[in-house]
């Protein structure tokens, strides 16, 4: 048995596939622990796993701003530092790393303990944290085509996104009945991911009448701290919650949904078969969600639309949610991306280098 330890806090696009690859491990006997943040996110979300063993851990964001900057340097030290003194009590046999500012102390640690060290990046322009990470890691985890300049190939491998063992697709009424929502009538999902998003929420409270006129219910996962309630007219109900523990219901309930673009969102709404309209995050970290989305839509899964074009997305959404083709045709290519979601070498790759503990190589 091997000893696995998984720096994946911070936000849920880090956290979902290292809980992913924490239960695919366990399953095969192998222990693991997951260092998460202390936010209200990873709270919740890790709440939710009372059979995986998650431990608080240190980190700073690099940035923005001049005085932000200044602190990461301390918070860094105080990160490696608190991850050496969790090394010692665990010793691990490997650490994955999902990327954010959580991977980077026990990944500095790790590397210079000589454990194995894996960074596994989800997104289609690989983060700060990663691209520094992958210069001293054993191996590195992109997805299909990306590749970091300057790191030697051998240590560059295609990966797909972990994706939670719960996540599968359900049958609609069954759905629909978890979630307390009609089993008649279209239904759209509107969601901003872990975090939420103020502009979706914005703009369901502002189409209430529309929902209503066009016969559409509506479940809008408004993120911490958001709204909760539930507003109904003869036609339609629109529900807002703040935080949904039964995604895959979610997912499987809509005909139609509106998202962000982060890799964990599309990879499970490709598992669950969810056509979306994607407006990625525009102050999202290298523009990453963009780079996302329009991969995503070449292939047909998703519509794109970008945030400053929200205008557009009532009179979008409405016309799609009611194509019975259009969405059939999504769905097809959603099939296919879900296909292609290979992860199973992230797995198997973390566990032949479990076994041998040697130092990583240099690129």
């Amino acid at each position: 048995m091997s000893r696995v330890l998984l720096a994946c806090g911070g936000t849920g696009g880090h956290l979902a596939p290292g809980i992913a690859l924490a239960q695919r491990l366990n399953e095969e006997g192998h222990e693991c622990l997951l260092i998460v943040s202390s936010k209200v996110v990873d709270a919740r979300m890790t709440s939710n796993y009372p059979r995986l063993t998650f431990v608080p851990g240190k980190g700073r964001g690099f940035g923005p701003g001049l005085l932000a900057k200044l602190l990461f340097f301390p918070a860094l030290l105080g990160a490696v530092w608190s991850a050496w003194r969790l090394l010692r009590r665990f010793r691990p046999d490997a650490l994955v790393c999902f990327g954010g500012f959580m991977s980077l102390g026990p990944a500095i640690a790790c590397f210079l303990t000589g454990i194995p060290v894996v960074v596994h990046e989800a997104n289609r322009r690989p983060g700060k944290a990663v691209r520094l990470i992958a210069r001293f890691a054993t191996s590195v985890h992109l997805p299909n085509g990306v590749r970091i300049a300057g790191i030697a190939a051998a240590r560059q491998h295609d990966s797909g996104y972990p994706v939670r063992a719960e996540i599968r697709p359900l049958a609609r009424d069954a759905a629909r009945r978890a979630l307390g929502l009609p089993p008649s009538g279209r239904l759209l999902l509107v969601t901003g991911g872990s975090q939420g998003a103020g502009s979706l929420n914005r703009w369901v409270e502002q189409h209430v009448a529309d929902f209503s006129e066009r016969s559409v219910h509506v479940l809008c996962l408004t993120g911490p701290g958001g709204r909760e309630e539930e507003l109904r007219s003869p036609q339609s109900i629109v529900k807002f919650v703040p935080f949904c523990h039964q995604m895959a219901a979610a997912y499987s309930a809509a005909d139609l949904a509106v998202t962000r673009a982060g890799a964990g969102t599309l990879a499970e709404l490709a598992t669950c078969r969810t056509p979306a309209v994607l407006l990625p995050y525009p102050r999202a970290a290298d523009d990453h969600q963009t780079a996302n989305a329009v991969e995503s839509s070449k292939t047909g899964a998703a519509l794109l639309l970008l945030e400053s074009d929200i205008a557009q997305l009532a009179a979008t959404v409405f016309k799609r949610i009611g194509d019975n083709a259009a969405l059939a045709s999504m769905r097809d290519a959603l099939a296919l991306a879900d296909a292609a979601n290979r992860w199973e070498e992230l797995a198997t790759e973390t566990l032949s280098l479990a076994g041998r503990k040697h130092r990583p190589a240099r690129a």
